[in-house]
């Protein structure tokens, strides 16, 4: 039977998943735990709200996360994912493992000033040997920075035990976007995410727009690399008003689009060399990054009728100063933030409390995020949400897969790619769609409900091989996880309705009965 047949007798049809991403209400919740009946005296199943919560504020409910919830209580559990200046450790071996990577190891610097020095020579010696050898040597090293800041961030997500930071240091990345894809960007792109992104991710917004605006990678990403006076490149300031902070109609104008290019101009990167020289005389230089006076437009500036009144370095964080603190700037991110874990379409008088505790404590990301979590509207949501690709496939697998540590996080990537949002991948500087109209056509459900069968049987085999060659994945030995047995005493099965519970009870054997979990309606949604 194939998996879309057996899609048919879970949801009668395609169109009750469409009208579930749509947000049409589908059969009520069944009152006990029916699926198997297996209930865990010791341990009490977990109420259907708070195994939503687990959901929303992680990549996925797990089992592991479910004890953890219960040993600390509700309270306790959201408090210490809201911990901005204590990051909770990762597992040892996997710590090793990162620790291990070359990319831990060397400077960013010293590795994109090898790289692209090897880039440049192959360029102009591209009809030598020689010249070819060294193009293809940095393409190789570009591509394993690549692989390797791609497998980090994958297994920080799946494993990490502080999941809402990994949560958010996507969102951030998605909302500051740059694509790893590009030259140089593959080098770069890893102390991005990890060293800019990911520290602050719950600490306050002002502190964001600086780091992202400092780092190579969006310099480079949005051309301001090239941006002096007389020669200005407008796409950095135009994106760090209209995605970053303010957002399309907001009140600023084409002019404070120049002012801000203005300003923002001898803002760029070196990387001819490591390590780096001095800066320039009465300049910046904090490893890769550099800020020129020679190359800065001195003359006045009025940024949204506000004179810029400093000069040189000093006048950028006079300018994200102001546009952080823009009323249209508290705005635009407490909506966009309840947005990614609340609704498509955010009650507006959530949005109002958000931005009132965005204004309050100068963008504190933790604090708005406790505003949000503690309303009726959010615990409202729970279990209403789509989820986009990445939520849809990291939860299957932190699911499906509790105990056990993946040993192909690229097979993840790859997943991901077949979905439509290949990690890093986004080409425009908007980032990935929030809404789920984007994720919910046919075709992306074909793909998910492709990758259910996959995950719930034997094709799960490519993520524990020793590598991915394909003999070696075929003469791997792997039985599918019990996913029925797993679950039991946890709440889990508790939540499914009436129709879904039905259809898990024809399955004929545990590779079905996963492939059918993990495609049910319910378990699109967090």
């Amino acid at each position: 039977m194939t998996l879309r047949t057996l899609y048919r007798r879970l949801c009668t049809g395609l169109a009750l998943c469409l009208a579930m991403a749509a947000g049409l209400p589908l059969a009520a919740c069944s009152a006990g735990d029916k699926a198997d009946g297996k209930v865990t005296a010791a341990a009490p199943p977990l109420a259907a709200a708070d195994i939503a919560l687990i959901d929303r504020l992680t990549w996925g409910v797990n089992a592991a996360e479910i004890a953890r919830f219960r040993a600390m209580g509700r309270q306790q559990w959201i408090d210490q994912q809201l911990r901005p200046d204590a990051p909770l450790a990762m597992p040892a071996p996997l710590q090793a493992q990162f620790d291990a990577m070359p990319i831990a190891s060397a400077p960013m610097g010293a590795v994109v000033a090898a790289t692209e020095a090897n880039r440049l020579a192959g360029i102009r010696g591209r009809n030598t040997a020689e010249g070819k050898a060294l193009y293809a040597k940095s393409q190789q090293a570009q591509r394993g920075y690549q692989q390797q800041t791609m497998a980090r961030s994958i297994l920080r997500d799946l494993y990490s035990p502080d999941q809402l930071r990994e949560q958010m240091t996507w969102f951030w990345f998605n909302h500051f976007n740059v694509r790893l894809a590009q030259q140089p960007l593959g080098a770069l792109v890893r102390d991005y995410e990890e060293l800019t992104i990911r520290p602050r991710a719950l600490g306050h917004f002002c502190d964001l727009v600086d780091a992202t605006l400092r780092h190579p990678a969006m310099l480079v990403y949005l051309g301001n690399t090239a941006s002096k006076v007389g020669k200005i490149n407008e796409n950095y300031a135009r994106e760090l008003m209209e995605l970053h902070t303010m957002g399309v109609g907001s009140g600023y104008t084409q002019a404070d689009v120049q002012t801000l290019a203005r300003v923002l101009t001898g803002a760029g990167a070196d990387f001819s060399h490591w390590p780096p020289g001095p800066p320039p005389p009465g300049g910046v230089r904090d490893g890769t990054f550099v800020f020129d006076p020679a190359l800065h437009d001195t003359g006045g500036k009025t940024l949204l009728g506000h004179r810029i009144k400093v000069k040189g370095y000093g006048e950028i964080s006079e300018a994200t100063g102001l546009l952080c603190r823009q009323p249209a700037t508290a705005r635009r991110i407490s909506e966009k933030i309840a947005r990614y874990l609340v609704a498509d379409a955010p009650p507006p008088a959530l949005v109002d409390r958000m931005t009132a505790t965005f204004t309050e404590t100068d963008g504190d990301i933790t604090a708005v995020l406790r505003t949000m979590i503690a309303s009726p509207e959010f615990v409202g949501s729970l279990g209403t949400l789509y989820k986009d690709p990445q939520h849809y496939l990291l939860s299957a697998i932190r699911l499906a897969f509790d105990g056990r540590t993946i040993a192909q996080p690229l097979a993840v990537a790859s997943m991901l790619a077949t979905l439509n949002q290949p990690l890093f991948g986004r080409v425009t500087p908007d980032g990935y769609p929030l809404d789920a109209a984007e994720w919910s056509g046919s075709g992306q459900l074909s793909d998910r409900f492709a990758l259910a069968a996959a995950l719930g049987g034997r094709g799960a085999v490519r993520l524990f091989a020793a590598s991915n060659d394909r003999a070696t994945i075929l003469a791997t030995p792997f039985e599918p996880v019990d996913l029925k047995s797993a679950l039991a005493g946890t709440g889990i099965h508790a939540t499914l309705s009436p129709e879904t519970a039905a259809a898990l009870a024809a399955a004929r054997n545990t590779a079905e009965w996963n492939a059918l979990f993990l495609a049910s309606p319910e378990f699109m949604r967090r």
